[in-house]
């Protein structure tokens, strides 16, 4: 039976990692797999050696807290290869953690390796291409400009496109999921997407608050919804949404549901953006990030937007406001401008369409599949 490794570490490349596992098993039924991931892993039939999504976080010097259950997975996962021998290692993302720790370790187990999902070397970890060169197989990426890039430094790589443009389409009709959420469909709603880990929303969503409480100051008619991620707990959120004084509408398992009936939205820089572009809603992105990895960020980031929306469009379509330039007062500003001007915000939504069709055709994570098990028969 052929098996597989799989090494996911945040909330979104679990999802990623669960579904690919999904398209292969539906191919290879006889498939087994077991690695680390999170609970997304686990419910795709991934025999769970550690959850890694409970080490996520915002840059090294942020992860440096988690430095001792990492250190326990790479112990766990250092054995699990030793003892099983899988047929192929699958790094999803993760990239401080995958590409300097994990791939040297499959290499040293002599075993192949296939990068599902790229770090974003091509932004500011240029150096690590001969991490890549050396000890990973074969990358299969999302976006177009990442093909080009690994192709022009002589690293093999399968572009698939993102599976968010089959994903991100909503279950519920408009109205069934007005109800559902208890909006009323005459006011204009505004998303607050403070992120899917739990340091994103405690850096965020005080802020989304702050700026939304201007909003309604200002404009009193707006209503709020604020979509749940799973990787969230209830407890990091409740007590920030209470202490607002606004009504702010909660959307639990629905955000494709949920962003539909967005006129605008406040959302954290991450792939977020790129959901929210899919369901074409105007946006406002924001980050902020501790000083130590912010300054540390600038000092090696070479592209010049942040968002993923901006950085597939190559150009500005959506505003970033990014660590001190992101307080209450601009960010309302820029919102309010979203929701004021009917130009701009259709404006945008065109823009955010033709992202949307730079993502590539539907069936990613079919090719994904495609190019894994080519991999894992050679």
């Amino acid at each position: 039976m052929p098996s597989l490794c799989f090494v996911a570490g945040d909330p979104s490349g679990d999802a990623h990692a669960a579904r690919l596992l999904d398209a292969l098993r539906a191919r290879e039924p006889s498939l087994t797999a077991a690695g680390l991931g999170g609970q997304a892993c686990r419910r795709a039939g991934m025999r769970l050696l550690d959850d890694l999504t409970k080490a996520a976080a915002i840059g090294p010097f942020d992860a440096a807290r988690h430095l001792g259950r990492l250190l326990r997975a790479k112990r766990l996962l250092d054995e699990h290869l030793a003892r099983q021998r899988p047929d192929l290692v699958v790094l999803v993302d993760f990239g401080d953690f995958n590409l300097p720790v994990i791939a040297p370790l499959a290499k040293r187990h002599r075993l192949p390796v296939v990068y599902y999902i790229s770090p974003q070397v091509w932004a500011w970890g240029r150096w690590r291409l001969a991490y890549i060169r050396r000890y990973v197989d074969r990358m299969v990426v999302f976006f177009p400009f990442e093909e080009t890039f690994y192709r022009r430094a002589g690293i093999p790589v399968t572009w698939v496109g993102h599976p968010l443009v089959d994903e991100a389409r909503p279950a519920l009709r408009r109205e069934e999921a007005l109800k559902r959420f208890g909006l009323n469909g005459w006011r204009m709603t505004v998303g607050l997407l403070p992120g899917s880990r739990a340091d994103e929303v405690r850096r965020h969503l005080p802020l989304m608050l702050a700026a939304a409480r201007r909003v309604q100051w200002r404009m009193p008619g707006v209503q709020f919804l604020l979509p749940l991620a799973p990787t969230v707990p209830r407890e990091a959120i409740d007590p920030l949404v209470s202490r607002s004084g606004l009504e702010i509408q909660l959307a639990e398992g629905a955000v494709y549901d949920a962003l539909q009936l967005m006129d605008a939205a406040l959302i954290a820089s991450g792939t977020a953006t790129l959901e929210a572009a899919c369901c074409g809603v105007p946006m406002v992105v924001v980050y902020r990030a501790s000083w130590p990895t912010y300054l540390a960020a600038r000092a090696v980031i070479r592209v010049p937007h942040i968002a993923l929306v901006n950085v597939v469009a190559g150009r500005v379509v959506v505003p970033e406001l990014i660590q001190h330039r992101a307080t209450p007062a601009r960010v309302a500003q820029e919102l309010m401008s979203l929701l004021r001007d009917e130009a701009r915000g259709e404006a945008m939504r065109g823009e955010l369409r033709a992202v949307r069709d730079r993502l590539g055709p539907p069936g990613a994570v079919e090719r994904a599949a495609s190019a894994v098990l080519e991999l894992l028969r050679k």
